[in-house]
C-alpha cells in the first residue's frame, strides 16, 4: 500500500484518501466482522451530514461516552470532517465527575451505549448543556434516548463541504493529572493524530499492509486513537481491537487477528505473564508490543522474562496525552530495557528540578518536554488559560512525572509526581509505587497506598496506610518488617497506618489527601522508638 503523503493534515482527508485508493480492502476488524475503508468513510460522511444539518457546526463539541465498538470510530471520523471536536470521557468517570465533564464541555450531543447508560442516566437531570443523546446498540426500546442509527441515515456519498485544518482542535480529552479537583480538558489539533501515527507506526515500526495492529485499550484514551487507528491508516496496516481487556482470551484475539503488533498500558504484561503456563504461549503471531510499564527497577527482568517466554519484542515508551501520546520510544535495532527509549524526531525532553533548572545527567528529576514540530501537541487546556500557562512555562511542557536520562541519551521513567515522594536535594524522589508493589506482597495485605507528608524542611517523609485481607491479623511492625527485607533503609516507611478501607473519588482513584493525618493515635511512627533488624 502506497504512503500516505505528507500534505495530508487531517484526520477526515486521510481517512478520504485511503478510501479513494483501497475502497473495499479491510481497514479495521472487531469481533467477528470485518469494516472496509469504504464504509468507514461512508458511514462517516453519513453521521457528519446529518450533524451539520442538525446544527453540530466546527468548533462544537460532542461528547463520547461509549466503550470501545465501531459506532465510536464512525463519530471520531465524521466530528473531523465537519471540524467538531469529539470530546471522549473516560467510562471510569461517574458521579459527580462525569457531571462535571458533561458540563465542561459545552456539548449539546452526546453518545452513550448499553455499558455507560446508567451512570449516564444517574446524572443525567444534573447536566447543563446536553439536549441530544444519542443511544449506540441494543438497548431497552422505551429508554428515552434516540437511535444511534438516526444518524447513519444521512447522506454518506460525499463528505460536507467544510474546511478543516491540521492546527484546529480535534479532540478534548479529560484527564487527572494535574492536582486539580476535577479532570482537566487537554485539546489536541488534527496534526497530532496524522504526526503521532505517522512517526510510530510508519517511521519507527515500518508497519505494512500485511501487519495488524491490535489493541484493547479504551478509545476514550488518545494512545489507540493516535498510534492505533491513525497509525494503521497511515502505514497501511490493519486495526483491530476488542472492547476490554481479557487476560484469559488476549492471545487467542491476537491470532484470531493474526496480529502482529499489540498496544498495552500498564499492568497489562505482568497479567499476561503471570497466567498459567500454556504450550501455546509462543505461538503468537505478535512481533512487538509498544507500551508504557510500571516505570521503576523490575521492569527489566519482567520485560526480558516476557520475551522470552512469549516470544514477543517489548519496545517501551513515554508520553503524556498533552504531548500527543508519544515523546520517547524504543526502537527495533535500537533499545535499552528498563528505559522508556530515546526522543522522538519532533519533541525534546530535560530533566529538571524544583526550580527548573536542568540537572545532571543520570540525576532524577521532573521530565519536560517541547515539540519542535508545529502543531504535533496540545493546544492547551480547554477553558483553563491559567492551567495552561502553568504547565507550559518556560516554553516546556511540565509532565508531572519524575525520571533521569542516561550518558547515552535514553529516558529512564520512574514514577508520576503524583506517585513519587520527594525525600531532599539528596535523596531526590522515590516512586511509591515501588513500595505499594512491595507492600502488597505481604499474604495479609489486601492493598496499600503510599505518599509522602510534609515534614516542615525541603523534604517528606513515607507513610504507608494498609488493608489487611478479611479476617488477617496485622499490625505496623509486620508491615515494617516485611519492608526492612526488600527495600532500601532510605525507602522504609516512617509511619504506618491499618485501615478498614481506602477513600477513593468518584473515578476510582485513591484520596491520598484524606490520609495525610500522622497524629492520630493510631498512626505508628517508625521513629518512635523502634529498632530496625539491620
Amino acid at each position: 500500500m502506497a504512503a500516505v503523503s505528507d500534505s495530508v493534515r487531517t484526520l477526515g482527508e486521510l481517512l478520504e484518501r485511503r478510501a479513494a485508493e483501497h475502497g473495499d480492502e479491510t481497514f479495521f476488524r472487531y469481533q467477528d466482522t470485518e469494516f472496509s475503508y469504504e464504509e468507514i468513510d461512508s458511514r462517516a460522511n453519513a453521521i457528519a451530514n446529518r450533524l451539520l444539518s442538525s446544527g453540530v457546526t466546527a468548533g462544537d463539541a460532542v461528547c463520547l461516552y461509549m466503550y470501545n465498538r465501531p459506532e465510536y470510530l464512525y463519530a471520531v471520523f465524521a466530528l473531523a470532517k465537519i471540524g467538531a471536536v469529539a470530546a471522549p470521557i473516560d467510562t471510569r468517570f461517574t458521579g459527580e465527575t462525569l457531571e462535571y465533564v458533561l458540563s465542561a464541555t459545552d456539548a449539546d450531543v452526546v453518545i452513550l451505549d448499553a455499558d455507560t447508560e446508567s451512570a449516564y442516566r444517574d446524572v443525567r437531570g444534573d447536566t447543563t448543556t446536553i439536549s441530544t443523546e444519542f443511544f449506540a446498540g441494543e438497548g431497552d426500546p422505551d429508554q428515552p434516548y434516540r437511535d444511534f442509527d438516526l444518524l447513519l441515515s444521512g447522506d454518506g456519498s460525499a463528505p460536507p463541504d467544510v474546511d478543516v485544518g491540521g492546527s484546529d482542535t480535534c479532540s478534548v480529552i479529560y484527564v487527572q493529572r494535574y492536582r486539580r479537583t476535577h479532570p482537566q480538558g487537554v485539546t489536541l489539533p488534527h496534526y497530532s493524530y496524522i504526526n503521532t501515527g505517522r512517526e510510530s507506526c510508519r517511521d519507527l515500526l515500518d508497519l505494512a499492509r500485511d501487519d495488524c495492529i491490535f489493541t484493547t485499550l479504551p478509545f476514550y484514551s488518545s494512545y489507540p486513537m493516535q498510534m492505533g487507528v491513525t497509525g494503521a491508516l497511515i502505514s497501511g496496516a490493519t486495526f483491530a481491537f476488542q472492547k476490554q481487556f481479557d487476560g484469559e482470551r488476549f492471545w487467542e484475539w491476537t491470532r484470531k487477528y493474526d496480529a502482529t503488533v499489540f498496544l498495552y498500558l500498564g499492568r497489562m504484561l505482568s497479567v499476561l505473564y503471570n497466567r498459567e503456563e500454556h504450550e501455546r504461549d509462543d505461538e503468537t503471531p505478535v512481533t512487538h508490543a509498544v507500551g508504557h510499564g510500571f516505570g521503576f527497577g523490575s521492569d527489566e527482568t519482567m520485560i526480558a522474562n516476557f520475551e522470552r517466554r512469549f516470544d514477543v519484542t517489548v519496545l517501551e515508551a513515554y508520553g503524556i496525552t498533552p504531548s500527543s501520546t508519544l515523546a520517547t520510544s524504543n526502537r527495533p535495532g535500537d533499545r535499552r530495557l528498563g528505559s522508556v527509549g530515546k526522543p522522538v524526531s519532533y519533541a525534546e525532553i530535560k530533566i529538571v528540578d524544583e526550580d527548573d533548572w536542568e540537572v545532571p545527567t543520570g540525576q532524577t528529576g521532573e521530565i519536560l518536554i517541547r515539540p519542535t514540530t508545529p502543531n504535533t501537541m496540545l493546544r492547551g487546556f480547554d477553558g483553563d488559560d491559567e492551567l495552561t500557562v502553568e504547565v507550559c512555562r518556560n516554553q516546556w511542557i511540565h509532565t508531572n512525572d519524575v525520571g533521569y536520562v542516561d550518558e547515552d541519551g535514553y529516558l529512564y521513567f520512574v514514577a508520576s509526581k503524583t506517585n513519587t515522594i520527594h525525600l531532599g536535594r539528596v535523596a531526590g524522589r522515590i516512586s511509591s509505587l515501588e513500595i505499594e508493589t512491595v507492600i502488597d506482597t505481604h499474604p495479609a495485605v489486601r492493598e496499600s497506598a503510599v505518599f509522602g507528608v510534609a515534614t516542615g524542611n525541603d523534604d517528606e517523609a513515607i507513610k504507608a496506610v494498609v488493608v489487611p485481607e478479611e479476617g488477617a491479623r496485622l499490625s505496623p511492625i509486620d508491615v515494617s518488617e516485611h519492608c526492612e527485607k526488600q527495600l532500601t533503609y532510605h525507602k522504609l516507611p516512617r509511619y504506618v497506618e491499618i485501615r478498614e478501607n481506602l477513600p477513593r473519588s468518584p473515578a476510582g482513584k485513591v484520596r491520598k489527601d484524606q490520609l495525610l493525618d500522622t497524629e492520630a493515635a493510631d498512626v505508628w511512627d517508625r521513629e518512635r522508638g523502634y529498632d530496625l533488624n539491620r
